[in-house]
């Protein structure tokens, strides 16, 4: 075999090594934050469901949550009127972010996020 196309074999290998490299790579479950956010002290329920699992949580505001998955959906609900419940989705590793808040009179807000998607609204 020549050494021109030993060289061709040999760089044609490595971009398949390393393409295949970022496929499993992506296909990786990430590190994504959940920030619960607005008027300090408000309480809230709601359900973190990622990839293998369904969460349900309640607290105060401010708190955060921390899970690993390739797509993050939730749903938090105020317990009380008034006041402002935000949400905001931080995914790692080249994820994205999805925030939003409610008005004072909204009841809750909700998001999800992946790679590929992000959708933020509040109800």
């Amino acid at each position: 075999m020549k050494t021109k196309n030993k060289i061709v074999l040999f760089v044609l290998l490595l971009i398949a090594f390393f393409g295949v490299a970022l496929f499993v790579w992506a296909q990786q479950p990430a590190q994504t934050t959940v920030a619960i956010t607005g008027q300090p002290g408000l309480a809230f329920t709601g359900v973190i469901k990622t990839d293998t699992a369904e969460m349900s949580v309640s607290g105060v505001v401010p708190t955060n949550y921390v899970v690993s998955a390739r797509s993050v959906d939730c749903r938090f609900e105020k317990q009380r009127g008034g006041g402002q419940l935000g949400i905001c989705l931080k995914m790692s590793r080249l994820g994205g972010t999805c925030a939003v808040s409610t008005s004072d009179s909204g009841r809750g807000v909700s998001a999800f996020l992946s790679r590929h998607e992000g959708r933020c609204s509040s109800f």
